[in-house]
């Protein structure tokens, strides 16, 4: 049996969707509005539409993933501290003595540059005993990331602690292959992250330095698995070749998936080696 986040993003693949039959997503109108109001709601909306789009696929998935997102992003990686949180697996963890960023930060599994966006005013220079971090807790390693390429939108998903579901924790837009060039599909993994790396041009092999204004990967790689998808090389990565009106949301690259900064920044940090991803249609 697939698990939910496998499970929506291989419904593309199916004849018959593997999900229940689509709603409209009405039911969450009521839990928007009181979270845009009160944020201890927030909380409450995101595990209740996490649920509602287990009943939905296509444009009405999409919808209400993309209608969402600011709240996960305020969950998830912002300094926030939103009533229940702990229910979403954020956590709140007590510096100890002789304790630095990598190490909490591998406790939790995750990367250490989480701990910027979670944090307001952090600098792993200043840490001390007795600080007060928020933190997410993906030490279940049950992060997931699927990505519809069809809609040129990749999603992160999170079990819950403690109830078993599923929870979205971002729903972000991306840059796609050239229909020349597509974005190979199929279920991989995360095998390398590389901050500042070189990069080999796909056409002249031309090798761009980590810093050089011709390499345009914005100081993030992070690789895909061949086995599965069938094609090596392919992976996310940031973009500063254009602006991201010409390629986000756009078939526009040679095959790996393009993100603005910001969201390749929050995703490097999250998405470590092991990741499960599933590439559809």
């Amino acid at each position: 049996m697939w698990t939910l986040p496998i499970a929506l993003a291989l419904a593309a693949l199916q004849p018959q969707s593997v999900v229940p039959a689509a709603t409209n997503g009405a039911g969450v109108e009521p839990l928007l509005s009181a979270a845009g109001a009160d944020a201890g709601k927030v909380v409450a909306l995101i595990l209740g539409a996490s649920a509602e789009l287990g009943q939905l696929d296509g444009d009405a998935f999409h919808r209400l993933a993309d209608r969402l997102e600011p709240y996960c992003k305020r969950a998830f990686f912002s300094p926030e501290e939103l009533p229940g949180q702990e229910r979403l697996g954020v956590v709140l963890h007590t510096v100890q003595s002789g304790e630095l960023p990598g190490r909490i930060a591998r406790r939790y599994g995750i990367g250490a540059g989480l701990l910027g966006w979670l944090n307001a005013g952090y600098d792993e220079r200043k840490l001390r005993a007795g600080q007060t971090l928020k933190l997410l807790d993906l030490s279940d390693k049950s992060l997931q990331l699927t990505i519809d390429r069809g809609r040129c939108r990749l999603a992160a998903w999170r079990k819950l602690p403690d109830a078993g579901g599923w929870v979205l924790m971002a729903y972000v837009p991306i840059g796609v292959g050239a229909s020349e060039t597509p974005t190979p599909t199929g279920r991989t993994k995360v095998t390398r992250r590389v901050l500042d790396p070189q990069w080999t041009h796909p056409v002249t092999k031309q090798v761009f330095a980590p810093g050089d204004p011709g390499n345009l990967l914005g100081g993030y790689w992070v690789a895909l698995d061949p086995e599965g998808i069938g094609k090596e090389g392919i992976g996310l990565h940031g973009y500063t070749g254009d602006t991201p009106e010409i390629w986000l949301e756009k078939q526009s690259s040679n095959g790996c998936l393009r993100l603005l900064q910001s969201d390749m920044d929050r995703l490097f940090h999250l998405a470590l080696e092991g990741t499960e991803v599933t590439i559809t249609p």
